[in-house]
C-alpha cells in the first residue's frame, strides 16, 4: 500500500468577490473569496500547487506531450512516484498570486524513501499574474527553486571513472550541494476549449 497524498488544506478568506469552487481530485467543492490565503501541509505533489498551467499540466486530460506538462527547468522535489512532504502558502490578491513552499527531497535521488528529517530539502517561490486578452484568460508565472541535498555531478563521475578505470557512476560522487533553477510560464487561451 502506498499512500501518495495525505494533506490538510486551509483557506482563509480575506475579502473580495465570492467564487464557486468545483470539487476536484485534490479539492472539496464550496466557495471562497477572490482574495485569500491558502495553506497546504502534508504529503502531496509539488506540482499540485506550483507550475500549474491550466492548458498543459495533467496528462490525463491535456493533449500536450510530457516535455510540455511541467516546465523542463523545474526539477521539483519528489520521490519515485512524484510526491513529497512539506508545506505551501498561497496569497491571492486580485490578479496576483504569491506562492512559497518547503519540501523534503528523497534520501537518494528518484527513490521511494523521503528524507523526513528535512536534511535534504527544496524551497520554492512563485509569482503569478492573471489577465484577459480579447476575452480570453491568460497568466504569466515565474517560478524559482533552491534544492539542498546529496547530489552528484556527471563531470565528477566521469573524472572518477577515468582515474579508476571503472564505469561512471554518479552515486559514487554525491556530496551535499545546492541546485537552483528558474522557469517562466506564459499561458494564453486562444479558443473556448
Amino acid at each position: 500500500l502506498r499512500l501518495q497524498r495525505l494533506f490538510l488544506r486551509q483557506t482563509i478568506n480575506l475579502g473580495g468577490e465570492r467564487q464557486k469552487v468545483d470539487a476536484d481530485l485534490t479539492q472539496l467543492g464550496g466557495s471562497q473569496s477572490s482574495n485569500r490565503l491558502v495553506i497546504t501541509l502534508g504529503k502531496f505533489g509539488v506540482t499540485d500547487v506550483f507550475d500549474a498551467n491550466s492548458l498543459a499540466h495533467d496528462p490525463r486530460q491535456d493533449f500536450l506531450n510530457w516535455s510540455l506538462i511541467d516546465a523542463g527547468s523545474f526539477d521539483y522535489a519528489a520521490n519515485a512516484w512524484g510526491y513529497s512532504v512539506g508545506g505551501a502558502a498561497e496569497l491571492y490578491e486580485g490578479p496576483w498570486t504569491l506562492r512559497a513552499g518547503a519540501f523534503a527531497l528523497s534520501k537518494v535521488p528518484n527513490s521511494a524513501e523521503i528524507d523526513w528529517s528535512f536534511d535534504q530539502f527544496q524551497l520554492i517561490g512563485e509569482l503569478e499574474r492573471r489577465y484577459r486578452v480579447a476575452g480570453r484568460d491568460g497568466a504569466l508565472k515565474l517560478t524559482g527553486f533552491l534544492s539542498r541535498g546529496r547530489m552528484g555531478r556527471f563531470e565528477d563521475a566521469i573524472a572518477l571513472a577515468q582515474a579508476s578505470g571503472q564505469p561512471a557512476d554518479v552515486a559514487l560522487v554525491r556530496r551535499y550541494a545546492s541546485r537552483t533553477g528558474l522557469s517562466f510560464d506564459l499561458e494564453q487561451s486562444l479558443s473556448p476549449d
